[in-house]
């Protein structure tokens, strides 16, 4: 029996200046609803979604729009990228245990939550 993950990282929400900044940026939007998708399914799904985030993880560094491209911005967008890279390096394809991923699967979200904060901050 498989539980729903239950995310113990709460994600602060933009604020409508950040919400607009990010509406233009791809990457972002696309690692949201990974995310959403992610963590409304139980931890083994996720693996499924691994190559989804490796690609999506790609974009965001890469179609930042110049406005968000701050240097404390860009920081907190490599420390999700090199978690993505990390969950896909270290998460076998036909790994069972469950803590496992979602130990990746929390500090993903935890690097995601720094960002939206940083962009709230910056905007």
């Amino acid at each position: 029996m498989h539980h729903s993950l239950d995310l113990k990282v709460p994600v602060v929400s933009l604020d409508e200046e950040a919400s607009e900044a990010v509406q233009g940026w791809k990457g972002y939007l696309e690692l949201e609803k990974d995310l959403a998708l992610i963590t409304n399914t139980n931890a083994l799904n996720a693996i499924d979604l691994l190559d989804d985030l490796a690609v999506t993880s790609n974009q965001m560094a890469l179609g930042i729009p110049k406005t968000l491209a701050t240097p404390s911005i860009l920081k907190k967008v490599k420390r999700i990228d090199s978690e993505i890279n990390d969950f896909y390096a270290s998460v076998n394809r036909s790994e069972t245990r469950e803590w496992v991923v979602e130990e990746h699967i929390e500090t993903l979200v935890k690097a995601f939550d720094t960002l939206n904060k940083e962009l709230n901050r910056s905007l």
